[in-house]
């Protein structure tokens, strides 16, 4: 597909809620935060599975995105929140611009991408995310978000693996 698909629906939800009593939703529970990097592992092989799906482009509903639009959105956020697991590692109280995966989305058409690569991407990023998250030394070490919310290197590796886990859940991976 050349032309963008609708937006998807908008998902206007504070999901850090799935810190203080997980998600009903998908069935995440807080893990133990140095499980974090076996647990990524494990999602590799699940999303390559799903990514050789021959359906992986298209979308179950015009403004639901598509298994290859979820995983594409995966990739990025293991990258993202892979590198602030690192900043808080080295910074004082490192702060966040707001990530807003619909703008990247539409900026690096998603839609549009070949499953193949976006499934070794994710092989690499979640790769180079275990590596800081497994150096991280100190799960206590802080940052902020835009909005101002505090998290740990701890809190932040649930939230990572919990938006990892979710995706998987929505495309049945």
């Amino acid at each position: 597909m050349d032309t963008a698909p609708e937006p998807a629906e908008p998902d206007t939800r504070d999901w850090t809620f799935v810190l203080d009593r997980g998600c009903p939703e998908c069935g995440y529970t807080l893990h133990d935060p140095a499980t974090t990097g076996e647990r990524l592992r494990a999602g590799v092989p699940r999303w390559q599975a799903v990514l050789r799906r021959p359906d992986v482009a298209e979308r179950p509903a015009p403004r639901v995105r598509s298994t290859l639009e979820y995983a594409s959105h995966a990739r990025d956020l293991i990258a993202v929140l892979g590198q602030r697991v690192g900043a808080m590692s080295t910074e004082d109280t490192a702060t966040f611009a707001d990530y807003d995966g619909e703008a990247e989305a539409i900026r690096r058409r998603f839609w549009a991408a070949d499953p193949a690569d976006v499934a070794r991407q994710i092989a690499s990023r979640t790769d180079e995310t275990v590596k800081i998250v497994e150096g991280a030394e100190d799960w206590r070490r802080d940052g902020l978000r835009s909005d101002g919310r505090r998290f740990t290197i701890a809190q932040l590796c649930q939230y990572l693996l919990h938006d990892v886990e979710h995706h998987l859940h929505d495309v049945a991976g």
